[in-house]
């Protein structure tokens, strides 16, 4: 009993108005020029019939859904079985959850050509029968499906790959099997096939991207301009800049996010939108003083606009090689845009997953990089950033991919960290990646509260990642404990230049003291509670007496027992801090004049504090 996956696609919904993009005004009596070109036949839905959707019909030869980009898109969550020499268009997806067919019911290899089925009864062997008396082997199942293009099958089934080989029809062309992760349901492959197979008719080979971001450095790099790719609303997805000039225009949009409101006013009054919003083809329009010139194109599917790509160029760019690559990367963007705007739920549960499987050191790191498209062998280092507010973190994530187009990003752990996982194509020491991810973000981050990160070892291997990882979360906890805590200030003109920048970022060295203090702290919690007795005796007298006490205790250390400093960073006189060191005798039973004592009180508010990040 098969299944239809599908009923007819809806129409297309109408054009909707977008909002404008980076551009600067039309000279003076001027217009934007725009090179038309003949819109390209847009696609459509597949028809579909009681047992299946046909996508064969609306694909050209050139741009139709084949096994190689099945099998790009969804490594990961679909693994792989077996290698197949033929690279076929898929034409239509099946699903069979009733495999009690007889032979007789066997459809020839020319009408499963194209075929993608969806094979939910659990295998159970090679041909023998199941408990329903049924055949539902592996071999068996291959051989009623002989000529199609892929099989889909549940978790588990690459138990019984070599079993019953010779099932398989001789001569017949076997399909690529692909077994069902654990991490996603049938529900939800049927859903990414469903988005390829939309994305397909206008796949191109060129460049061969899989994110906005990687799609943007490879346009810039391409031609020498800084690219910019909007969606419809005008909120900036990806970006790359080559060098450090970016004009003013840019840069607001930039740091916003997206383009400001009085610019989307200046851009509707000269008419360029609508002419943007027309164009099938670039539209160009001339550099203006201090601005460089700029040319951007629609994103279009069937109609539908998606987005739009900006380019701007310094006068050394040739604007007729510019409007060739950003047709060609047009073209390619489509189907990654709409991966962006219609991604499945799942996806970004299924990354997060397989970055922490990395990133924690699993034993098995084969799905987790056939997911992410990680070898493993590479040049790799990660960044660990302390909780980033909500509303700052997109704006994050695109600047850091802006930096390193290959970055994985996903929060992890318990602690809030977000986890950035680099792969270069050339080694980077840990200080290098550390000033360049700094100096980006610092040019690019609008003035907001300090924005901490730490960066772990560089690597050579996957498997070493985990080593980086546990580094960076480190360093970045050890640049958390400079920070003053609760009333205390740090001290006049002690602050660096980093002290004072927004980005902070470190290495292992930048912090080797305070990092050995906080392996120390971790050590030490093996103890067991006793050893934070006396912080925890302090903090109870604070909540109910709303004191200060182990508040002194953190200045009176971080000061080394200078008396007059502590006070100055509490804000309180000589005596007081006096008067408060004895009533933290009296409460703990421990003096600060005891060496013993002040030990276990100093490893008492590390522990104590280490606790609570």
């Amino acid at each position: 009993m098969k299944h239809s996956t599908s009923s007819k696609r809806p129409s297309p919904p109408q054009q909707p108005d977008p909002s404008p993009t980076i551009s600067p005004e039309l000279p003076d009596g001027g217009s934007a020029t725009s090179r038309e070109v003949a819109e390209p036949p847009s696609g459509s839905w597949g028809r579909c019939g009681a047992a299946h959707v046909d996508y064969s019909g609306h694909m050209s030869e050139t741009n139709a859904l084949r096994v190689s980009r099945l099998l790009r898109e969804t490594a990961g969550f679909l693994l792989p079985l077996n290698q197949v020499d033929v690279d076929v268009e898929v034409t239509r997806i099946e699903f069979d959850v009733d495999l009690r067919g007889s032979a007789a019911d066997r459809r020839s290899s020319a009408d499963l050509a194209g075929v993608v089925v969806l094979v939910t009864e659990p295998v159970d062997g090679a041909g023998g029968f199941n408990a329903g008396g049924f055949r539902a082997g592996l071999g068996a199942i291959r051989a009623r499906y002989s000529g199609a293009a892929a099989l889909i099958v549940p978790p588990g089934t690459h138990t019984h790959l070599g079993e019953g080989a010779d099932d398989v029809s001789a001569g017949a062309a076997a399909p690529i099997l692909l077994e069902r992760s654990t991490g996603v349901t049938w529900s939800e492959v049927l859903v990414h096939l469903r988005q390829l197979s939309e994305g397909a008719s206008s796949a191109l080979a060129w460049p061969d991207v899989d994110d906005l971001s990687a799609l943007a450095a490879v346009i810039a790099e391409m031609t020498g301009a800084s690219i910019t790719i909007e969606d419809p609303a005008s909120r900036v997805l990806a970006h790359s800049n080559l060098g450090d000039e970016i004009d003013d225009i840019r840069r607001e949009t930039i740091l916003s996010g997206a383009i400001p409101d009085w610019r989307i006013a200046e851009l509707e009054e000269s008419g360029f939108l609508d002419v943007v919003r027309r164009s099938t083809d670039v539209v160009e329009r001339p550099a203006a003083g201090a601005t460089p010139a700029r040319s951007v194109i629609a994103l279009r599917s069937e109609g539908e606009l998606l987005g739009t790509i900006w380019a701007a160029y310094p006068e050394t760019v040739d604007p007729a090689s510019l409007r060739d690559v950003l047709r060609d990367a047009a073209r390619a963007a489509i189907p990654v845009m709409l991966r962006t705007l219609r991604r499945s739920p799942f996806e970004k549960r299924i990354r997060r997953e397989a970055l922490g499987s990395i990133l924690g050191g699993s034993p098995d790191l084969g799905p987790a990089a056939t997911l992410l498209a990680l070898p493993f062998s590479g040049h790799y280092a990660t960044l660990a950033f302390a909780e980033v507010a909500p509303d700052r973190e997109p704006v994050l994530r695109f600047h850091l991919r802006a930096a390193f187009a290959d970055a994985v990003l996903a929060h992890v752990g318990a602690h809030g960290h977000l986890a950035v996982l680099v792969h270069m194509s050339e080694a980077m020491s840990a200080i290098e990646i550390k000033s360049h991810v700094a100096s980006t973000l610092q040019r690019s981050l609008p003035p907001s509260e300090p924005l901490h990160f730490g960066v772990g070892a560089a690597v050579e291997r996957l498997d070493h990642v985990q080593r980086s990882w546990t580094e960076a979360v480190y360093v970045v906890d050890a640049l958390l404990a400079r920070e003053p805590q609760g009333g205390a200030s740090a001290p006049a003109g002690s602050g660096s230049a980093d002290d004072r920048d927004v980005v902070r970022g470190a290495t292992a060295e930048d912090v080797a003291a305070e990092l050995v203090g906080l392996e120390a702290a971790d050590a030490l919690r093996s103890v067991g509670p006793r050893i934070t007795e006396p912080a925890r005796l302090l903090a109870a007298h604070d909540a109910k007496l709303q004191g200060q006490l182990l508040e002194t205790l953190r200045a009176y250390f971080a000061t080394v027992g200078n008396s007059a400093e502590a006070s100055r960073r509490l804000h309180v006189h000589t005596n007081s801090l006096r008067h408060r060191l004895t009533r933290i005798e009296e409460i703990t039973g421990l003096s600060t004049a005891d060496r013993a004592g002040r030990l276990w009180l100093e490893f008492a508010v590390l522990v104590y504090d280490r606790e609570r990040r």
